[in-house]
């Protein structure tokens, strides 16, 4: 009787240092993510999951591009083409999965490009749309 109390502490200790590691390692890869921290440390698991997949996602359709663009540029020139859509830029996968979203997002659905990122568009669009979202 006494072993067998000893074996049920042993595995809820292995248990508990399981998921303690299994917090510390998704602490720290939602720390490596390009947010800010306010940002990145209220972020639940499967956000960090969800985030890290897209973040993946255009890190690979960048580097296949390989493009070579100065950083300041960039962002300068990503402002000034929010600013002359009088919108926002969505990347999708073919699946429709929802990979970058610029952060001025929020100002037209409300949501932010967290909430977004890497949900499917169709989660958030009219059905009777998705078959000419499907054509593009």
């Amino acid at each position: 009787r006494i072993s067998s109390e000893r074996r049920k502490e042993k595995s809820r200790d292995a248990a508990r240092s399981r998921r303690s590691k299994e917090s510390e390692v998704f602490y720290e890869l939602a720390h490596q993510l390009p947010l800010p921290h306010n940002v990145s440390s209220h972020l639940d698991k499967a956000s960090v999951m969800r985030l890290t997949i897209s973040y993946l996602r255009v890190r690979k359709l960048l580097d296949a591009g390989d493009l070579d663009v100065e950083d300041e540029m960039k962002a300068q020139m990503n402002c000034f083409y929010l600013k002359a859509l009088d919108g926002f830029v969505m990347v999708l996968t073919d699946d429709g999965d929802m990979i970058y979203i610029s952060d001025n997002v929020n100002k037209y659905m409300g949501l932010t490009q967290f909430e977004l990122t890497g949900h499917s568009v169709f989660d958030f669009t009219h059905p009777c749309d998705h078959e000419e979202m499907r054509e593009m």
